[in-house]
């Protein structure tokens, strides 16, 4: 159950729609069922993100120039990923590179980091059918194990 959390400059619904149906074709087109993938967003409020002791939110008046709100400083996202720990390097630099697709973030007003947390699927609970499961092999036996199987973060 791959997972995808970003936190950035607001964003409207259909760009979010937009990069969540992207990012989880990219994770199905690698091996994870497309039901399966999670992504989440988060508009930050203004100055609660910093690069070098420098706010990245501070927000303007609320038109901003182009009509979107925000200021014309830059535009930014901090994101988390949560992937099996079996996913190399290439996977996780393709992933990333992936994400700033998505976000429309390019040029020199953009600022993005994207963390990876390796999650073992057993750490992960879902309710499934009225009950919750792990994708692991630390499952109870049975239904629930086969199933929590089905859903590992492949």
């Amino acid at each position: 159950m791959p997972t995808i959390e970003v936190s950035s400059t607001p964003l409207t619904p259909s760009a979010r729609l937009r990069a969540a149906v992207r990012l989880t074709r990219w994770l199905a087109a690698h091996g994870a069922r497309a039901a399966h993938v999670v992504v989440t967003f988060r508009a930050v409020e203004p100055m609660a993100y910093f690069s070098g002791g420098v706010p990245l939110t501070s927000y303007a008046d609320g038109t901003g120039a182009d009509g979107t709100g925000e200021s014309a400083t830059t535009r930014w996202a901090s994101v988390v990923c949560r992937v099996h720990p079996d996913r190399d390097h290439a996977y996780r630099a393709e992933l990333a590179e992936e994400i700033r697709e998505a976000l429309g973030l390019d040029g020199d007003g953009a600022h993005l980091t994207v963390r990876f947390e390796p999650t073992q699927p057993e750490r992960v609970f879902y309710l499934d059918s009225g009950s919750m499961t792990s994708g692991g092999p630390a499952a109870p036996a049975g239904r629930a194990q086969q199933k929590g199987t089905d859903h590992a973060h492949h």
